[in-house]
């Protein structure tokens, strides 16, 4: 009884989608910490005998997408995915600056920091306030979940998932730490829990003590915001400097150069010398350079979302520019992928990942919105990346089930066209485009033009005549002319529906030869 209390109450903490989880086993490491293993995205709920096998260690290790069926929250995530991290370090940074985040060590080594809710907060709200806190960390840039802000579950896409800590709590390495930098156990982790655990509205104040927090820069990237609020210290300077000055062209055009002093003044310390200031405003007088984004000391405080909104930002304030990020791929046949624009997913099939155009086309059908056009180079470097961040992350590649393959498609159709007609009483009534089927003979017999007629209503093109007839020989059906009111007409007879499992697809399958997708 108590294994199964502890596994309830582990299993509230971390509620999220119900109608699907991951899965992780670890194969090996290498040689930088990194445990590599294979992922699977399991589409069933969860059982508390699941959730006491994750925690005993002697079930499958889970993980959960934390948006749920309404898109909304109890738990978020900032994913820091650095080997050698000083954990003890990030709580006391953490702490200093009293935000309410659990940390614990994932499994890499890194660290999942977690934002707990009492009740359920809309994605987009937990997804700001994490991102807004990975910035002030300087771990901008950082992976957050969920990673999603809506869910298209009747398109098959689940999101992303995360994997929990606890598995295998007694002697695994997935535990929780304590504010002295010391594991602490799964008791103590649902008291870290008790004592952190936010109400909606305090998760709003975060935002709101953003927001009333950014009267630096209020129109520029918020990375510039927060290191002049901490003040830019030696190492960051030259390049803090020369970021600063790309804002204040834009934000003061005829009188830069003279607040660039000022800043040096009231945000560096030290105070970078006279010579060096004049440098960097000689290489800015030069053109108009962009924020150097992907370079230190910036770089560690980025919050994308919110600097394109910024009159100044790397958007110039415009909103159309698009986050795409998180590519997945579902392996049917031919593949479905899905990409989130903006948080949002879109779902895309191969020609739309491949060609700009047909990705524009799809965001306007499917989001109402039409992302700007960038040079051809750009766009493959960006596909690319995308791609390569797809094989790399857990759960990215789904396996689809059979029914999602173009044969499992064309059999699903044969099926609807043979039984949820209506249905011919008699061999007569096939001339009205009805199949009939034979109860003695357990076969139904049906015209291939009617049957043609139906897969074109349902907007299913894939197979030319031939390939229907040879799908229909898969299932030992055969062609055959009847005699209606004395003239031969000319059908198709298949084994009946009736006469296979209608548990499940095994049965079928084994009946009706269908292909692997």
């Amino acid at each position: 009884m108590e294994k199964e209390q502890t596994a309830t109450r582990f299993a509230a903490i971390f509620n999220g989608l119900q109608c699907a989880y991951g899965t992780y086993t670890i194969d090996k490491s290498q040689a930088e910490g990194k445990r590599k293993g294979r992922a699977q995205v399991l589409k069933t709920v969860r059982t508390t005998s699941t959730w006491i096998g994750h925690l005993s260690g002697k079930g499958v290790a889970i993980g959960i997408v934390p948006i749920n069926e309404d898109d909304c929250c109890v738990w978020g995530c900032i994913d820091i995915d650095t080997y050698s991290l000083d954990h003890h370090k990030l709580i006391q940074e953490i702490r200093r600056r009293e935000m309410p985040l659990v940390v614990c060590r994932s499994k890499s080594g890194g660290a999942h920091c977690f934002l707990f809710t009492k009740s359920w907060i809309s994605a987009k709200l937990m997804q700001d306030a994490l991102t807004h806190m990975s910035a002030v960390l300087g771990y901008g840039g950082s992976e957050i979940f969920p990673k999603q802000i809506k869910l298209y579950l009747d398109r098959g896409d689940v999101g992303n998932f995360l994997n929990l800590p606890y598995y295998d709590a007694e002697d695994g390495m997935r535990y929780g730490i304590q504010d002295d930098g010391t594991s602490a156990t799964l008791e103590v982790f649902f008291e870290m829990y008790e004592k952190y655990v936010q109400t909606p509205e305090q998760v709003e104040a975060i935002l709101l003590e953003e927001a009333n927090s950014n009267l630096i820069i209020s129109d520029g990237p918020p990375c510039l915001q927060t290191l002049c609020q901490q003040k830019i210290g030696e190492g960051s300077r030259n390049n803090g400097l020369f970021n600063v000055g790309v804002y204040l062209r834009k934000a003061f055009p005829d009188t830069w150069d003279t607040e660039l002093m000022g800043y040096n003044q009231r945000f560096f310390d030290p105070p970078l010398p006279l010579a060096e200031v004049m440098i960097i405003a000689k290489q800015l007088q030069k053109k108009d350079y962009t924020y150097k984004c992907k370079d230190a000391p910036i770089n560690a405080h980025c919050n994308s979302t919110v600097c394109r909104t910024r009159k100044y930002g790397v958007g110039d304030g415009e909103g159309s520019a698009k986050s795409v990020a998180n590519l997945r791929k579902y392996n049917s046949t031919p593949p479905v992928w899905f990409v989130d624009v903006n948080g949002v997913p879109v779902e895309l099939d191969t020609e739309a990942l491949m060609n700009q155009a047909a990705f524009q086309k799809t965001c306007v059908d499917q989001l109402n919105s039409y992302p700007r056009s960038v040079k051809r180079d750009v766009w493959e470097n960006a596909m690319n990346r995308l791609l390569k961040e797809m094989t790399e992350t857990e759960g990215a590649v789904i396996d689809a089930s059979q029914d999602s393959s173009i044969t499992g498609q064309f059999y699903d159709l044969l099926e609807d066209f043979c039984t949820a007609m209506q249905q011919a009483e008699s061999r007569e009534e096939i001339l009205l485009k009805r199949p009939f089927t034979d109860e003695e003979t357990s076969t139904t017999m049906f015209r291939l033009k009617d049957f043609q007629a139906y897969l074109n209503k349902n907007k299913f093109n894939e197979y030319k005549p031939h390939k229907i007839a040879q799908r229909m020989r898969d299932i030992k059906g055969s062609p055959t002319s009847i005699f209606v009111k004395g003239k031969a007409v000319r059908i198709w007879e298949i084994p009946s529906f009736k006469t296979f499992d209608k548990e499940g697809l095994a049965t079928k399958t084994q009946g009706y030869g269908r292909e692997p997708f």
